[in-house]
């Protein structure tokens, strides 16, 4: 998935780089592509990346840019509930009942907004009853807001896996999920980039095929020992 050509003026990406230490690379334009695809046309889509690839930070920059747009990360201690009294805190909603009524607060809070878009970062530790209230909530809200579900590869997966073993619920939370979308990683041109932005001189060759996270930190190791040659 790529971005038009208006995408710098669209997103205003010298706001967003004052913001946040970014680089304007193919995944991060795509990221913000599949945003604002997901929101303006009210959409549940998937997005997959491995770990270190920039995924959640590009996610960060949108929503820091662009009203009505909030992310919550799923984290492998929490229950259902915790989860989505999160998201109502997201939308600034203090509120505390069953969790029935937790999931009718935020999809009427979503329901008044304009073009609201909510992002499920780590969607890959969502237990199965989270998944189940997920599908709920894109039942309650799909005429008005957009969904992004963003994890690790096996999140894709493991959802397919479980559709096909008749997995309660996972085929038609499967098929609620309009599209699916992966990042590609960095080109050798983007590596070149971000190592000639970064203050790099040598050869480049070296870092070819880094993720993002490990270029960084490679850049960073490297700077930190030449500085004590």
């Amino acid at each position: 998935m790529r971005f038009d050509a208006s995408f710098h003026k669209k997103f205003n990406m010298a706001k967003v780089m004052n913001k946040f230490e970014l680089y304007k690379t193919s995944d991060l334009q795509s990221v913000f592509n599949q945003c604002e695809l997901t929101k303006s046309n009210h959409l549940m889509t998937g997005l997959t990346a491995d770990t270190g690839m920039g995924k959640t930070t590009s996610l960060k920059a949108y929503v820091s840019t662009n009203k009505n747009t909030f992310m919550v990360t799923v984290d492998k201690t929490m229950n259902a509930k915790r989860l989505y009294l999160k998201i109502l805190d997201m939308l600034g909603i203090q509120f505390d009942g069953n969790i029935h009524d937790v999931m009718l607060k935020i999809a009427a809070e979503l329901n008044r907004l304009e073009n609201p878009l909510l992002i499920v970062d780590e969607a890959g530790k969502m237990n199965h009853v989270m998944m189940l209230y997920m599908h709920d909530l894109r039942e309650y809200t799909r005429e008005n807001c957009g969904i992004l579900l963003s994890g690790m590869p096996y999140f894709k997966r493991n959802l397919q896996r479980f559709a096909e073993k008749q997995k309660e619920g996972c085929s038609e939370f499967l098929r609620r999920i309009n599209l699916w979308s992966e990042l590609k990683g960095l080109s050798r041109k983007e590596t070149e980039y971000v190592c000639s932005q970064s203050g790099m001189t040598s050869d480049f060759k070296e870092f070819y095929g880094l993720r993002f996270g490990d270029l960084m930190n490679k850049i960073l190791l490297d700077k930190l020992t030449n500085e004590n040659l």
